[in-house]
């Protein structure tokens, strides 16, 4: 069921480079604990390198997700 909270971020992404890039250069400058989107909340943890992932509505179908910042670059970069 990750896989929908991922899907929604892939939405919420799909049609905005500019968006893509502001998810990057977060993770390089450190300047936003959180970034909110349409879908989903992306939560920062510099000290650990890793996000949270969670969609905008509590739903069990969509469960929170932890990727590392390198996993975050790559799915962020297809």
């Amino acid at each position: 069921m990750k896989k929908n909270t991922l899907d929604a971020l892939a939405e919420s992404i799909s049609n905005s480079e500019k968006i893509r890039k502001i998810i990057i250069n977060n993770i390089l400058r450190e300047e936003s604990k959180e970034i909110r989107l349409n879908l989903v909340y992306i939560t920062y943890y510099f000290s650990s390198r890793c996000v949270l992932i969670e969609y905008y509505a509590e739903d069990n179908e969509y469960p929170d997700v932890e990727m590392k910042f390198d996993d975050l670059i790559d799915f962020v970069k297809k």
